[in-house]
């Protein structure tokens, strides 16, 4: 079965395939290059300089939406939950209330880190995306059962989100060793916006018999882009958009505040915020739902079954889909002003407990991304390796309000060259068509750097000390 719609919810889920940060398993390893951007007080052990472009690739997806709820196995195929053969009570039971998609790209352009100033400096340019969408249950409820057996069905259901966010990153960075146990750390951030998307359906009511739909809601799409002009048909009413000569869409700044404390010889604890900041968008046009209820024909097949084949009357009106999805989400460009978002902050809470002279060490790290449409917390427990100073390896679970994953991390340092590969989440079953059976959640990262330098106080550590003595 091939119905598009629930095809293109999975395909956003996995296509895009891109909470992509820094590693959260390279929290504890104090040879990972890029893991003070977690936490600005982890000081490395050696100075680096980045790869172009290659320094640092990081891109992956979250999601509390499972897959195996979307297709289902028959015969030598998958057929979608509106296929006959699936119950609305298979189909629909097992779907989230609140379903969210968070989708993460983030490229280091250039970056480096050396000691100087009684510290530890760095430096970054980098890119960065993200987007996120809320997708209440009684979407996929609309989608299944449509009007019903008789002709006619009411729904209430609102809370339909869409956040996506592109900037590129200044930052600079000074950590030090305030006293034999403490130290601390902060990283200043220039922000240049390039797009943000702010859009949401606060509220819907659809009435549907036979005759018409009547459909009132109540939303608001904000769209900051630089060059954008939104197209309007003959009724006022929001149909499509031009983008001439793009530019910069904003400024904005940020900040990351962070310590680690050695409470015993063996025992590290830390803490940091990342990401305390806004962009100030000075280009913005805004849509609104207009006040009021209105009718229009709806899809006749909306809900319709599939056939013996595969086939659904549905596909064939796929051509008007937009135009009937627009229908349900009208919108009229209204005038805007200037605004500001505020970045996605991070709480981040870790304690790293070390033996065999920290040769190997287990981490706890609590992480709390707060976001306007869904926070996301997670506790990841990692064991790390350390068996000789040119290779180190992290092993880690995790459990979070969007599922339970693992991953595994591996970074070699040998004199002079740094590589690394690692991921915080693995998709670990697939089915015969390679799409992921369980919830999609997956980072991958990876980068070459080169290595020049060292801490200068490494040779007097002690065993206490995050830096391994070898």
């Amino acid at each position: 079965m091939k119905s598009r719609i629930i095809a293109l919810i999975i395909g956003c889920a996995v296509a895009v395939g891109v909470s992509a940060e820094t590693l959260h398993s390279s929290y504890f390893l104090e040879r990972m290059p890029y893991r003070y951007r977690l936490n600005p007080a982890l000081i490395n052990d050696y100075g680096y300089l980045s790869f172009p472009v290659l320094g640092d690739i990081s891109f992956g997806v979250n999601s509390n939406l499972s897959l195996s709820r979307f297709l289902f196995p028959q015969g030598d195929g998958l057929v979608t939950g509106l296929h006959p053969s699936i119950s609305s009570d298979k189909f629909l039971g097992g779907l989230k209330k609140k379903n969210t998609l968070g989708m993460d790209f983030d490229l280091t352009l250039l970056s480096f880190g050396f000691f100087a100033f009684n510290g530890y400096n760095t430096f970054d340019l980098s890119f960065k995306s993200s987007t996120s969408m809320y997708l209440p249950k009684d979407i996929f409820t609309f989608l299944k059962t449509g009007q019903g057996k008789t002709g006619a069905a009411e729904y209430n259901f609102g809370n339909i989100a869409l956040q996506s966010n592109n900037y590129a990153e200044l930052a600079l960075g000074h950590a030090r060793h305030w006293n034999d146990r403490l130290d601390v750390g902060a990283r200043l951030k220039f922000l240049i916006g390039g797009a943000n998307i702010d859009a949401r359906i606060d509220k819907m009511n659809l009435s549907l018999s036979d005759e018409a739909w009547r459909i009132r809601s109540h939303g608001y799409a904000n769209v900051s882009v630089a060059g954008l002009s939104l197209k309007q048909n003959a009724k006022g009413e929001i149909s499509g958009f031009d983008l001439d000569s793009p530019g910069l869409g904003g400024f904005g700044m940020g900040v990351d505040l962070g310590a680690t404390y050695r409470l015993l010889d063996n025992l590290t604890l830390s803490m940091a915020v990342t990401d305390l900041g806004f962009i100030h968008w000075s280009q913005n046009v805004r849509g609104e739902t207009p006040d009021g209820a209105f009718d229009f024909e709806g899809f006749q097949h909306l809900g319709a079954k599939d056939d013996d084949e595969g086939n659904n009357a549905f596909d064939d009106e796929l051509d008007q889909i937009k135009d009937d999805l627009s229908a349900l989400m009208k919108f009229r460009q209204v005038d805007a002003s200037s605004r500001s978002t505020m970045l996605r902050t991070t709480l981040n809470i870790g304690a790293e407990y070390g033996v065999l002279n920290n040769k190997i060490s287990f981490g706890l790290l609590w992480s709390t991304r707060f976001s306007s449409i869904k926070t996301r917390t997670e506790l990841m427990a990692t064991a790390n390796f350390r068996p000789a100073k040119c290779f180190m390896a992290t092993l880690n679970g995790s459990v979070s309000n969007t599922g339970c994953s693992w991953g595994a991390l591996l970074n070699l340092c040998p004199k002079g060259f740094n590589f690394f590969v690692g991921t915080d989440y693995t998709i670990t079953k697939l089915s015969p068509q390679f799409i992921p059976v369980k919830r999609p959640n997956l980072s991958v990262s990876l980068g070459i750097n080169f290595l020049f330098g060292s801490d200068p106080r490494l040779k007097n550590r002690t065993v206490y000390n995050p830096v391994p003595a070898y």
